[in-house]
């Protein structure tokens, strides 16, 4: 009788440990429930694909250590030409040259030698300018469907939170590096978008704040390096937009021609 107790002590003492294990695990790791799923102290880990960013700093922020592919990402800077586009440069340059980077309606016309020097010259460049607004987002919806492009990068005054919805479920069918470059303004609406981020410029490139993520918080801005060479004093930080390189529309004299 008392080895048939220590069986039965022992059995109940492993189906013990089975339940505890089992009720700890979706805790620890809300995520093998579902990939939606995160605890809101941690970045959310998932299986979607990411590619680098490119800086360090930035990668150690987001979600799968960085850009998300498949998914809206929105960026918006204190006003165009403060080096939003050479902050996607390092993932540009990585996606493979398989297939198109689209802009659809820039504020100015492609710069095509800055995209040489860039080393993107392999990639080829579509230049779309839609004539209006819901042009614009009809355009960009109809690349994500087809997954015609391997980074679509769409400029977008206004906005309704529907359509940034319809926008991110037709990137979540897709494998695109989709980028929304919304004024300022529009940090302070709601959004689909599963990362977001304000940019302002600096004597040595930008910083960077994480207005949404799918984790914690954060509130303190990333310095992105973009200019290295740029010493940083504290006069000339106070002056950084105005030391910045000449916006696009005057360096334009050479473009992109429309059969490109």
């Amino acid at each position: 009788m008392v080895v048939y107790g220590d069986i039965l002590l022992y059995i109940y003492t492993v189906l013990v440990l089975i339940l505890n294990t089992m009720q700890a695990s979706p805790l620890l790791h809300p995520e093998r429930i579902h990939p939606a799923l995160w605890r809101g102290s941690q970045l959310a880990r998932s299986q979607q694909a990411t590619i680098s960013t490119g800086f360090a700093m930035l990668d150690q922020e987001l979600p799968n250590q960085g850009w998300p592919l498949g998914s809206l990402i929105e960026l918006m800077p204190s006003q165009p030409g403060i080096g939003e586009i050479l902050l996607l440069r390092p993932a540009l340059a990585n996606l493979g040259d398989q297939r198109s980077i689209a802009l659809v309606r820039p504020p100015y016309p492609p710069h095509f030698h800055c995209w040489i020097n860039w080393q993107l010259g392999k990639r080829r460049l579509l230049w779309i300018r839609p004539r209006t607004p819901g042009d614009t987002l009809w355009a960009a919806e109809q690349i994500l469907r087809h997954n015609a492009c391997s980074a679509l990068l769409c400029w977008s005054d206004s906005t309704r939170p529907g359509a940034l919805r319809r926008l991110h479920l037709a990137a979540q069918q897709s494998n695109t590096l989709l980028v929304l470059l919304r004024p300022p303004a529009a940090a302070q609406q709601a959004s689909a978008a599963p990362l977001r981020l304000s940019l302002m410029p600096t004597l040595s490139g930008l910083k960077a704040v994480i207005i949404k993520r799918r984790g914690p918080s954060s509130s303190l801005p990333i310095p992105i390096t973009l200019y290295p060479t740029r010493s940083l004093t504290a006069t000339a930080i106070a002056h950084a937009t105005l030391d910045q390189p000449l916006s696009a529309h005057v360096q334009s004299q050479w473009v992109l021609s429309d059969a490109t």
